[in-house]
């Protein structure tokens, strides 16, 4: 499918809700008059999250100030009150914003809020809840009486509608209405602004808290199709000479096709409304806007509305709504939509600035981190680095893993103080220092030592904390380091190693001259595990988050599922404390002399078009020493797949590691692209068949696969079962 017609969707509303929306609009309609309120709101629970959802909405213009969703355990709303309590619930405005102080920008009008349960036996169904202005004398005995019977009397028809299976599932956007009456109606404005109006207002709420641009298309879109009744629309955002779809609804194939990628100087109501900056409403005759709907049979009976969107005064794409109005209604909405379309112009502006400056710092973050990481024979390595999930500040960690002059490992990992543009400068230069210091043949200690003198020399008032971990893979033996720094864990086959008792932490790097740093030993066995990491990973005031990488660490998994399982489970708890984090994998799988025999590399330099057939040369020279020629068919061509995926795609040099075990070939491919390599069912035209379409033949054929991000870029690794 088509990416944008994947986005398009085609609104539909069970007839069912259509009966049960009449009644409770009735309901609502009729208590805003009774009672004299400025809102009055009908919530239902949500099955999906613990909070109540506005269904249905009557509304005058001063009570646009009602909220839609209310968490079913936060008190300050009567709202909740009333359904925990199963009781009649008060509140003022004043005492909702003092605990969520950033809704008064969103409250134009301070309120007087009564909430009563819609209750029948042992079951609540939901809550009316009513907004009155605070300038009123107060809330009523009468007007209590009357928000109870009319609570009682929902009470009695959802229990007729829940006897019947009827949906109870409130709508994602509520359907809103004056609370005048038909009569008042036909001869004011009022029924067509104030509804849409609410619905402005509501999205303004909305799009605050958006961080990404997609998530404000999809906010907009919500709104759009649910609050203003579109029969179709289409949000399209400029880029360069072009428009692109962002999202659709309602909207036929062929009209998103002809669309999508539209040049700006091809005249289409869109690209006139984004270069001229003008609205224009599309008769249902005008021929330039047929053909646009899902629904052929509407087509002709739909007004279209296309707007710019405004930012700052240029333009920024488009937003082309349909209506099935009359042509003078939809002409007298068009102030209120041209206010959505500059709420949602602004947001797209402000989360596409956000992008930007996040892609940077994370671009500039990714360059600092080891293009690749060495795989010598005995030692398989990964590393992951996470961002933290909001704000536009750099970090200061960092890992790095190098080959010692004696031919042992050193494992490198440290964090610097703060999220600025100095630590990740300051970071940048302790790592070139470390490598420089390591590579002249300097233990642990001595390369922390002279870290912090340097560290000192910089007069940066940061301070900075370091783990080095030196591994001879001859003889199994581990030097340790750490200045300030969390210890690795240490994994063998027969579970977590403890923390060597002489093992001393020493200060961290930048703080005392004369800082000291004792160097500890400690011999490990085959396939002992090395899991170095930055305080971003267990920085949650949880005891047990160490505990739960332990556990992870222990799993009997390959080092990249390794990786990427602890990631994710960073990535769930990262709420909880926004920071950066650094990992670095190690495994030692036995002495180098040993591993030599079963280990095999080939760096590929980007752009050689001779590489992939040159691969599949020398690994059916690998097979054939380990007797294995059987499986060359197979292994030449995922490997080949692989490779010229990473050669096509990454646009990088590439590293193929092949190694040997008992039961098993694993090949590993590394590249420089940090983009995740994403098998694809059907690929695009100007794709090659070793791009996606190659990854679903290793999907298929592989015994085991993945692919992960180590260091700038990814590893793409598959493995296949030893022939019994």
């Amino acid at each position: 499918m088509n990416p944008i017609e994947s986005r398009n969707r085609t609104q539909h509303v069970p007839s069912d809700e259509w009966g049960r929306q009449g009644f409770l609009l009735t309901a609502a309609r009729k208590l805003v008059r009774d009672v004299d309120a400025a809102a009055v709101t009908v919530f239902l629970p949500s099955s999906d999250a613990p909070e109540l959802r506005a269904a249905v909405v009557a509304v005058t213009p001063l009570g646009t100030g009602s909220v839609e969703r209310v968490s079913v355990d936060d008190d300050v709303y009567p709202s909740a009150r009333a359904w925990r309590t199963k009781s009649v619930a008060m509140a003022q405005s004043l005492d909702v914003v003092s605990v969520h102080p950033d809704l008064s920008v969103f409250a134009p009008f301070p309120l007087q809020t009564a909430a009563a349960p819609i209750s029948v036996k042992a079951r609540t169904f939901g809550v009316v809840t009513a907004y009155w202005p605070i300038s009123r004398s107060g809330i009523t005995q009468a007007d209590i009486d009357r928000l109870v019977a009319e609570a009682a009397g929902l009470a009695a028809d959802f229990e007729r509608l829940a006897e019947q299976s009827t949906s109870l599932e409130p709508p994602v956007v509520p359907y809103v209405v004056t609370a005048e009456d038909d009569d008042t109606a036909a001869n004011s404005l009022t029924p067509h602004t104030v509804p849409l109006i609410y619905h402005v207002h509501k999205l303004a709420m909305l799009l605050r808290g958006a961080e990404r641009t997609s998530e404000a298309i999809e906010l907009a879109m919500e709104r759009v199709m649910g609050g203003f009744s579109a029969r179709a629309a289409v949000i399209s955002l400029t880029d360069g000479d072009r428009l692109h779809v962002a999202d659709a609804a309602g909207c036929s194939r062929e009209f998103l096709g002809e669309a999508d990628g539209a040049l700006l100087r091809k005249s289409t109501p869109e690209t006139q409304a984004v270069i001229g900056q003008r609205c224009a409403v599309y008769a249902a005759t005008d021929r330039r806007t047929h053909g646009r709907l899902a629904e052929q049979a509407l087509d002709e009976a739909c007004v279209w509305v296309v707007l710019p969107l405004l930012a700052g005064g240029r333009s920024v794409g488009a937003l082309s709504m349909a209506f099935e109005h009359r042509h003078q209604d939809v002409v007298a909405r068009q102030p209120t939509l041209t206010a959505l379309a500059t709420v949602l112009a602004q947001a797209v502006e402000r989360t596409h600035l956000h992008e930007a400056r996040h892609a940077l710092v994370e671009k500039l973050q990714q360059a600092l981190l080891p293009r690749m990481l060495p795989q010598p024979a005995g030692v398989v390595s990964t590393g992951r680095y996470a961002c933290a999930t909001s704000g536009i500040e750099m970090g200061g960690d960092w890992y790095d893993l190098l080959i010692l002059p004696s031919g042992g490992v050193a494992m490198v990992i440290g964090d610097v103080e703060g999220h600025n543009p100095d630590a990740a400068v300051v970071m940048g230069q302790l790592d070139s220092a470390v490598r420089a210091y390591a590579n002249e043949g300097h233990d642990p200690g001595v390369v922390l030592e002279r870290a912090n003198d340097l560290l000192i020399g910089l007069d940066t008032d940061l301070f900075a904390t370091c783990c080095c971990v030196w591994l001879d893979p001859d003889t199994g033996v581990a030097q340790i380091a750490s200045a300030g720094h969390p210890l690795p864990l240490v994994h063998t086959g027969e579970g977590m190693m403890p923390p060597p008792d002489d093992l001393r932490i020493g200060m961290p790097l930048g703080i005392d001259p004369e800082a000291r740093y004792e160097v500890t030993e400690l011999t490990c066995n085959p396939d002992t595990i090395f899991a170095c990491f930055t305080d971003g990973l267990i920085r949650t005031g949880s005891e047990t988050v160490s505990e739960r990488l332990a556990a992870v660490v222990a799993g009997d998994v390959d080092i990249e599922s390794l990786g990427d399982q602890i990631m994710s489970d960073f990535k769930r708890r990262q709420a909880e404390h926004a920071d950066d984090a650094a990992l670095l994998l190690v495994r030692y799988e036995g002495p180098s002399s040993e591993a030599q025999r079963t280990v095999r590399q080939l760096k590929i330099h980007r752009r050689d078009l001779q590489g992939a057939q040159r691969t599949r040369r020398r690994l059916r020279e690998w097979l054939e020493l380990w007797h294995l020629s059987d499986m060359a068919d197979e292994q030449e061509l995922l490997v080949s797949e692989v490779v010229t995926n990473g050669l096509v795609h990454g646009d990088s040099d590439v590293y193929v590691v092949v190694r040997r075990y008992p039961d098993r070939v694993r090949t590993e491919v590394r590249d420089s692209d940090p983009h995740r390599a994403v098998p694809v069912t059907v690929p695009r035209k100007e794709d090659e068949a070793e791009g996606g379409r190659g990854l679903m033949i290793v999907s298929a054929l592989a015994s085991a696969w993945g692919n992960s991000p180590s260091g700038r870029g990814k590893t793409v690794w598959f493995e296949l079962p030893v022939p019994a």
